[in-house]
């Protein structure tokens, strides 16, 4: 978890004085564009005609790698026609940086399930459920729409030739956007904290940025020739995933072509319906992702190797309980062994948490010294100086403890669960840069992990239905975590010798116009529409497991459980063993990695096959034509990951523009 960094650092020799480029007007400019175009499209092109997840998903966003390979396509006709404006690679950087930090909020979660959760409670709440009463009296007005009349108009459509209604939403859309800028803050500020020391002094390799990287290539004004794309390793690599994903467009119109289908074999389908033990291993699935495959080839083995083995081992864990009749428990007083071993991940993330403030403990101290006055060391690089860091770490922090106390919370309920996210950020931010890790999970959350570990009966209800909104928005759902991204900006910074300070501004930007183009686009797609009318998932599926959830509890709230402090602490001693182990025994081969997401959806659904069979392949490669020949095929590993991302692209706009000529005849 450790590798020395990659060969694209910059080490200025001894005299030598490291150039520092500063962030150019333009490339902000673009960036706000860019992502305000992508803001506007993706829920009509991700909810309404489910053709193109535009901006991607996981800890390598898809939608600023199409973005960044379109802009070096189009700067190669620039620097042939008009070379003084053509972008220089500092400014496509800059974009892609802005890009990463902000766009994932739009997808997979964040985004989509701030618009339902909001009216979801009033829209069904029925005498049955007594909702009206449970739970509707416990959302402050200012978080909610004025007129509850709204939420019929959210779920089912706004009636023909009546406008948006600004006046009732615009509230909670500026409240849950101030919020979300907060938590947005707080993480960048907490990445500042680290940013530096895992660059510089602990050398991760960040694989992930390899991606951006190679795209641009070391030419001042990158071109298609001047990057990786010239080598034609790469497009060996390229043409895999590009035939896969042309054999199935085709198969879509075609059935009797081929679909050359992959993705997410169901091989646990057999066990279906057996008694214990095997029933517990039905839901097991093998997928094929390219880019996840081209991602393990990319990383340490000794992290793709973690990745499968520790999963295998869950399975394994969950076998031997069931094997004594443990399998599913009852509710209350006895052990359930998927959230007993979550919270041993959860506990295995605290411990990680802790070692990495331990490490970085230098960085965070002087951050706090120099708020209080105490002198600095700083580079052009850092995005933020310590002072500032730790300045909007508190600032942000403050307003959100704010919020929780006038939202009717108690005031030491929200601290705990910000607390508990910000250890699951530290983590994955730590997967992703030192493993390269492409989705990060988390078997149970920061709401579970307190309520099991403290007992509902001590959180109020207003603090446990703010919980549902809170940890439904921005904790339950991994998929698109903010500070991995911005973590993978950092090193940017310095691999690109960019003004961090410049930058910062930037994402500021980003964010910014992400919230204000993006929330309302996805609301009035929704109204013009109708939640009900675009599909289960995320909108329907979503509130009612989060207030199903909260529901249960304010009806009979869970007691503290044993079993899962056990767990806890268990998952803490695994992790503190498995590091120690990692980072003392040169003869231990395998990463503390795996063990934190091995339960997790990602890993079953995503990850866990194409670690095994990245490994095979790495392994087999580097003993039988050893490294040279290793370091000669990672351009084909490179043209996967962007093969990938370019032909979905591609396929993605062609089913847009059919779906939409379909819907419009």
């Amino acid at each position: 978890m450790e590798p020395t960094a990659g060969p694209t650092d910059h080490r200025p020799g001894d005299g030598e004085r490291p150039p520092v480029h500063g962030v150019s007007l333009r490339a902000v400019v673009i960036g706000a564009v860019v992502i305000a175009a992508l803001a506007v499209v993706n829920p009509y092109l991700q909810f309404l005609l489910a053709s193109w997840w535009i901006v991607g998903t996981g800890s390598l966003l898809g939608g600023p790698v199409l973005v960044l390979f379109l802009l070096v396509a189009a700067n190669g006709a620039l620097v042939r026609l008009w070379p003084a404006r053509a972008l220089t690679r500092v400014e496509l950087l800059v974009i892609y940086g802005m890009g990463i930090v902000s766009l994932g909020f739009l997808g997979h979660g964040g985004l989509p399930f701030l618009a339902s959760l909001i009216t979801y409670p009033f829209y069904m709440a029925t005498p049955e459920n007594e909702w009206a009463h449970l739970i509707c009296p416990y959302v402050p007005l200012w978080l909610r729409p004025s007129d509850l009349g709204i939420a019929v108009w959210f779920w089912e459509g706004i009636p023909q030739g009546v406008g948006f209604p600004w006046r009732q939403w615009l509230s909670p859309m500026v409240w849950w956007s101030l919020f979300t800028a907060a938590l947005f803050c707080a993480v960048y500020c907490l990445g500042a904290f680290f940013g530096r020391d895992w660059v510089e002094r602990q050398r991760l390799t960040f694989p992930l940025v390899e991606v951006p990287l190679s795209l641009t290539g070391e030419s001042p004004r990158p071109t298609l020739r001047s990057s990786l794309l010239s080598n034609r390793v790469f497009w060996i690599g390229f043409a895999v995933p590009a035939v896969v994903s042309l054999a199935q467009w085709l198969h879509r119109f075609f059935p009797n072509l081929p679909a050359l289908e992959l993705y997410r074999i169901h091989i646990g389908r057999g066990l279906i319906g057996m008694g214990l033990p095997w029933r517990v291993l039905s839901e097991t699935h093998f997928s094929m992702l390219w880019d996840v495959f081209g991602v393990m080839c990319l990383i340490p083995s000794e992290v793709s190797l973690s990745i499968w083995l520790f999963y295998l081992l869950h399975k394994l864990q969950l076998l031997g309980w069931a094997a004594f009749g443990v399998a599913e428990g009852a509710r209350h007083g006895f052990l359930h062994p998927p959230t007993f071993i979550g919270f041993q991940e959860a506990g295995a993330f605290l411990a990680l948490a802790g070692i990495l403030l331990w490490e970085s403990r230098n960085s965070v101290r002087a951050a706090f010294r120099a708020l209080l006055g105490g002198r600095e060391r700083w580079d052009a690089y850092e995005p933020l100086h310590g002072r500032w860091a730790a300045l909007g770490f508190l600032g942000a922090n403050a307003f959100m403890l704010w919020f929780g106390l006038r939202a009717g919370m108690s005031w030491w309920s929200l601290p705990m669960l910000l607390l508990l996210f910000y250890a699951l950020c530290i983590g994955a931010s730590r997967l992703v840069a030192a493993g390269g890790v492409m989705f990060v999970g988390w078997g149970v959350a920061p709401r579970q992990v307190i309520v099991r570990l403290l007992g509902a009966r001590h959180l109020d209800p207003s603090s446990l239905v703010m919980y549902a909104y809170l940890t439904g928005i921005y904790m339950n759902d991994p998929y698109n975590l903010a500070m991995p991204q911005m973590m993978n900006s950092m090193k940017l910074l310095r691999t690109g010798r960019i003004r961090g300070r410049g930058f910062s501004v930037a994402a500021l930007v980003a964010v910014v116009v992400m919230l204000a183009v993006g929330v309302p686009a996805m609301f009035i797609m929704i109204h013009h529409h109708g939640a009900t009318k675009l599909g289960d998932w995320p909108f329907s599926m979503w509130g009612r497991w989060v207030f199903g959830e909260v529901d249960a509890t304010l009806r009979i709230p869970e007691p503290a459980d044993n079993w899962m402090r056990l767990g806890l602490v268990a998952g803490a001693g695994i992790m503190l063993g498995l590091s120690w182990l990692h980072l003392n025994m040169l003869w231990w081969p395998v990463s503390p990695v795996g063990f934190l997401i091995a339960s997790s959806w990602v890993a079953n659904s995503n990850l866990w096959s194409s670690a095994l069979l990245g490994w095979i392949v790495v392994t087999s490669i580097k003993r039988y034509g050893g490294l040279p020949l290793y370091r000669s095929l990672r351009p084909a590993f490179i043209g996967l990951i962007i093969g990938n991302y370019l032909a979905s692209g591609l396929f993605g706009l062609l089913n847009t523009i059919i779906d939409y000529r379909r819907m419009m005849g």
